[in-house]
This record gives structure tokens, sequence and C-alpha cells, in this order.
């Protein structure tokens, strides 16, 4: 039983912790420059889009990543804060009002973009950098 889910776990590991902290790196600026754009119409949006940059960018800091600058933490611990981190952001967005759509949705779609970055992420050596 332990043999099954291990081998379907490693099918899912499809993104290196390396490409993972590069892809950080680069939805950092677009989540500020999302929270900018939704300041106009949703301040309520534009504040978790914010706060998703901030943990972002706080969290990446403190990984032992490439781009980490004070190395606290391993890649497993980052993905698992990603993890609890983007279903709060999720909920957070569920609860925004449904107008104005396009704020509300980009706050969902940056919500749901770390689960799925999380999911597919290989966390299975823990000497990865």
């Amino acid at each position: 039983m332990h043999n099954s889910w291990h081998s379907a776990r490693r099918a899912t590991d499809i993104v290196s912790p390396r490409a993972h902290a590069y892809i950080d790196r680069l939805c950092l600026p677009i989540l500020l420059g999302m929270a900018a754009w939704a300041m106009r119409r949703s301040k309520p949006a534009a504040a978790i889009l914010l706060g998703h940059a901030v943990g972002e960018g706080l969290v990446g800091c403190l990984t032992q990543f490439p781009t980490g600058l004070v190395p606290l933490f391993s890649f497993r611990t980052h993905v698992r804060i990603g993890q609890v981190g983007g279903a709060g952001f999720l909920t957070l967005s569920y609860l925004l009002p449904r107008r104005p759509r396009a704020e509300r949705n980009a706050a969902i779609f940056w919500s749901v973009f770390p689960l799925v970055l999380n999911g597919v992420s290989d966390i299975s050596d823990p000497r990865q950098f």
C-alpha cells in the first residue's frame, strides 16, 4: 500500500524545486501589478492580492531556494505553507462580492495558482539544493 501511494505521488512531481523558485520570483511582480490594477475598482480584492504577494515574497525569501535571501526553512515547508496560504486566499476570494467580477476572478485565479504549483512540485528529495 505504501509503495502505490509513493509511486502515485511521483507521477505528479513534475516541477523541480529550482523551477518552482523561478516561477515564484516571476509571479511576485505580477501579483503586485494585479493588486495595483484591482485597487481602482475593488479594494478588498486588491487587499487579497497584495497580501498574497507579500506572503509569497516573504516565504520565498525565507526558503532554501536559489533565490532565497535568508534560508530559514526547507522547500518542503515552503510547499506546505503555499498549500495552506493558497487555500486561505481562495476562501477569502470566494467571499468577495460578485461585482466587480474581473477583480474577484483575478483573486480566485491567483489563489488557485499556488495550490496547483505546490501540488505538482517535487518535494521527494530533502536535499533539493
